[in-house]
C-alpha cells in the first residue's frame, strides 16, 4: 500500500513589504537632502538679500559721500580753503548717515576711503590711487564680519548653519563713485568793447579816480619812445618871441579847451580870436592889466580857436591895426611843445597827428575833463579806443586793460584750481569777435607755443601763456557769441575723450551782433520748446534779434550733442538774459558779474565766477566694473 506523503511547496515572499521598507529608506534620504536644499535655498536667498542691501546702502553712501565734493571746491573757490579736507569731512559723516538710513552700519573712519582717478596716457585706461589727493574718488565699505552676532556689523546668522556647522557667514562690499573727468572748451569774448572800462568813456559806471590810476598802470607797461610827453596831460602852452626892445612884451598863450589864456610882460591892449570856422572877434581896448582868459561868445560860443593876436605893449601890428603876436594851435606847435618832432610814433598804426587830433576833438577826453591836453594818459585812451587790434598797438597784450585783464587772470587762476583738483579736466580755449577761431598756437612777442593738434589738453601752462598773449580786440571789434559758441561745439566734437563730459564756459561783455550770412533758424524750429523757463508758454526774453537767436540755437545743438555750457557775464552791457537762459536750456549755471563799483571789485567778481564754474564738477557715477 502506497503511503500518502506530503508534498510542500516552497514559500511565496511578498515582495510589496520589501519595496517599502526600500521606499521608507530612500525617502528619509531625500527628505534630508530636500531639506538640505531648502534650507540652502533659505540661506542663499538671505545671504544675497543681505549682500544686496548692503550694496544698495553702499552705492547710496558713496553717491552722497561724493556730492559733497562739490559743496568743498565751493567753498574753497571762495574762501581759499583746503577743498580735500573739507570734503573728506563732511564726505564720511554724509556717508555714515546715508547708510544708516539705509539699515546699515560703517564705520565711517575705516570704511569711507578717498583717492584720486586720473587717465593712465599711456594706456587710455582711467586708474585709482587711493589715499593720495587731490581727492576725486570715494570708495564706502559696508561689512559684516564681526564674531559677535549682536554687533551692527557682526556676521550674518543662518537658519539652517547648523545642519552642516556653519552658524554664519561673513559679508562684505564696497562701492566707488567718482567725478567725472571734463573736456572743457573755455569761450572767450575778445571783443574790442573788452578794453571799455579802462577808457574815460566809462566814467560815471567807474570812478574817475580808479581809470586814471589803471591808465597808469598801462602807460608803465606801454613804455612807448614819446619824447617829452609827461605821463600827465597838460594844455599847450606857446611861449611868444623874446623881447628886442624895452617895451616889448613877452608873451606866453595856453590854449585850455576852447579858450586860451594869455599872460603878458606887459598890460594887455587887444587879443584877436579866429575860430576853427574861419570866424574872428576883437577884444578891443582892454584894460585889465597883463593877463586874461578869452573865448567864444554868441554864435562863436564853446567853438574851438585856432589861433590869436595878442597886442600889448608896442608890439608889432603887421597883420591889421590892433593885431599884435600871431600864436597857432597847430599840430607842428603841438609836436614841438612836447617834444615829439623827430621822435617817432611809437606803434605799427597811428601817428602824432591823429593822436593831437583826438586830444583836441574828441569827445572822450572832454568827458574826462582833459580835451585839448596831451599827455601819456591821452594816449593810454587814444590806443584804446581808436588803435587797440594786435596789429595796430602790439604791446597791449602786457597791458592791464579791463575788463580783459580780469578775464586773462581770472582765466590763469581757473587753470591753477583745476591743476589743485586733479580731476583729469583738460581745456581748450576759444575766443570770438566778429569771427571766432581755435587758440592753439603763439608765435609772437619772441615766445613759440603749440598744442601739437592736442586742442584739448591738459598742458594748462601752454594755454595760460597763449591766452596771456593776447588783448581785447586782438583781432576784430564785434560780439559774435554764436560763432564761439559754434566753434566750441565743433571742437568738441572732434576732440573729446572717451568717459569726460564735455562742457562749454562761455563769457561775455556785451550784446550778441553777428550772425552768418543769411542765416535763418530751421523751419521747425519753436521757441517755446527752449525758451521757456517759467512755464507760462512764452519765450523768457527777446528772440528778434537775429544774433541772439543764433548763439542760442548754436548753444542748444551743443547740448544736444551732450555738452553742459555754462555762462559769464560781465558788465552792465553784457545780455543777461540770454547768459542766464543759454545756461538753463543747456543745463549750466550762469554767473553774472556786475563790476560797476571799482576795477577791484570787478577782478574779484571775475576770479569768483571762475572759480564757481571750476566747481561745477559732473554729478558723481558709480564705478559698476570694480
Amino acid at each position: 500500500m502506497v503511503s500518502e506523503t506530503e508534498v510542500s511547496s516552497p514559500r511565496r515572499i511578498d515582495s510589496r513589504k520589501d519595496r517599502q521598507g526600500v521606499f521608507i529608506v530612500f525617502a528619509a534620504i531625500l527628505l534630508v537632502v530636500l531639506f538640505a536644499f531648502a534650507s540652502l535655498a533659505i540661506d542663499t536667498g538671505l545671504i544675497s538679500y543681505e549682500q544686496s542691501r548692503l550694496q544698495n546702502a553702499v552705492d547710496a553712501a558713496s553717491l552722497a559721500a561724493s556730492q559733497e565734493l562739490n559743496a568743498a571746491l565751493l567753498n574753497a573757490a571762495e574762501v581759499q580753503g583746503d577743498p580735500d579736507a573739507a570734503f573728506a569731512t563732511h564726505a564720511r559723516a554724509m556717508a555714515a548717515r546715508v547708510a544708516e538710513a539705509n539699515g546699515v552700519f560703517i564705520d565711517p573712519d575705516t570704511d569711507v576711503i578717498f583717492g584720486n582717478r586720473s587717465l593712465n596716457e599711456a594706456s587710455g585706461e582711467w586708474e585709482f590711487d587711493w589715499n593720495t589727493s587731490p581727492y576725486n574718488v570715494v570708495k564706502v565699505v559696508a561689512r559684516r564680519t564681526e564674531a559677535d552676532l549682536s554687533l551692527p556689523d557682526g556676521r550674518i546668522p543662518l537658519n539652517f548653519g547648523w545642519a552642516v556647522g556653519v552658524e554664519s557667514v561673513a559679508l562684505e562690499t564696497s562701492s566707488i563713485a567718482f567725478i567725472e573727468a571734463r573736456d572743457m572748451v573755455v569761450v572767450l569774448d575778445f571783443s574790442g568793447s573788452m578794453n571799455d572800462d579802462s577808457q574815460y568813456k566809462s566814467i560815471g559806471k567807474l570812478p574817475q579816480a580808479d581809470i586814471e590810476a589803471n591808465n597808469r598802470d598801462i602807460y608803465d607797461a606801454l613804455n612807448p619812445a614819446d619824447g617829452e610827453l609827461d605821463y600827465t596831460n597838460q594844455y599847450l602852452t606857446i611861449v611868444g618871441a623874446p623881447p628886442t626892445r624895452n617895451r616889448e612884451p613877452q608873451i606866453v598863450v595856453t590854449f585850455k579847451n576852447r579858450k586860451v589864456y594869455v599872460e603878458s610882460s606887459k598890460d594887455l591892449s587887444n587879443v584877436v580870436l579866429e575860430f576853427s570856422n574861419g570866424n574872428r572877434y576883437k577884444f578891443d581896448n582892454l584894460n585889465q592889466g597883463k593877463t586874461g582868459t578869452f573865448k567864444g561868445t554868441g554864435n562863436n560860443s564853446n567853438r574851438k580857436i585856432a589861433k590869436l593876436w595878442v597886442k600889448s605893449g608896442r608890439n608889432a601890428s603887421g597883420e591889421g591895426s590892433g593885431y599884435g603876436e600871431r600864436f597857432e594851435d597847430t599840430n607842428a606847435a603841438v609836436k614841438a611843445a612836447f617834444g615829439l618832432n623827430g621822435v617817432p610814433y611809437p606803434y605799427n598804426s597811428g601817428s602824432w597827428d591823429s593822436f593831437i587830433n583826438y586830444c583836441r576833438d574828441d569827445s572822450d577826453p572832454n568827458k574826462a575833463g582833459y580835451r585839448q591836453m596831451y599827455g601819456g594818459m591821452n594816449l593810454v585812451n587814444y590806443v584804446l579806443d581808436k588803435k587797440y587790434h594786435h596789429d595796430e598797438t602790439e604791446d597791449l597784450w602786457k597791458t592791464p586793460h579791463y575788463p580783459f585783464h580780469a578775464v586773462k587772470d581770472s582765466f590763469s587762476l581757473f587753470l591753477t584750481f583745476l591743476t589743485e583738483i586733479n580731476y583729469g579736466d583738460e581745456v581748450g580755449v576759444v575766443s570770438y569777435d566778429q569771427n571766432n577761431r581755435v587758440e592753439h598756437s603763439l608765435d609772437e612777442h619772441g615766445e613759440y607755443v603749440t598744442l601739437g593738434g592736442n586742442y584739448i589738453t591738459n598742458d594748462y601752462a601752454k594755454l595760460d601763456t597763449i591766452q596771456r598773449h593776447k588783448q581785447a580786440g586782438h583781432y576784430g571789434s564785434y560780439t559774435g557769441i554764436g560763432g564761439g559758441v559754434e566753434e566750441a561745439r565743433i571742437l568738441l566734437s572732434g576732440h573729446s575723450r572717451s568717459g569726460a563730459q564735455p562742457t562749454i564756459v562761455l563769457m561775455t561783455d556785451g550784446l550778441a551782433n553777428r550772425y552768418p550770412d543769411g542765416w535763418r533758424l530751421p523751419g521747425d524750429w519753436d521757441w517755446a520748446d527752449y525758451a521757456d523757463f517759467d512755464g507760462d508758454g512764452d519765450a523768457d526774453f527777446s528772440t528778434d534779434n537775429r544774433s541772439k537767436q543764433y548763439a542760442f540755437f548754436q548753444a542748444v545743438n551743443a547740448s544736444k550733442d551732450g555738452a553742459v555750457v555754462h555762462t559769464i557775464s560781465v558788465g552792465a552791457g553784457a545780455d543777461t538774459t540770454l547768459m542766464e537762459n543759454i545756461a538753463a536750456a543747456c543745463g549750466g549755471i550762469h554767473v553774472n558779474v556786475p563790476g560797476g563799483s571799482s576795477i577791484a571789485a570787478l577782478e574779484s567778481q571775475m576770479r569768483i565766477a571762475f572759480s564757481k564754474i571750476a566747481a561745477q564738477v559732473p554729478p558723481p557715477q558709480i564705478v559698476y566694473d570694480q
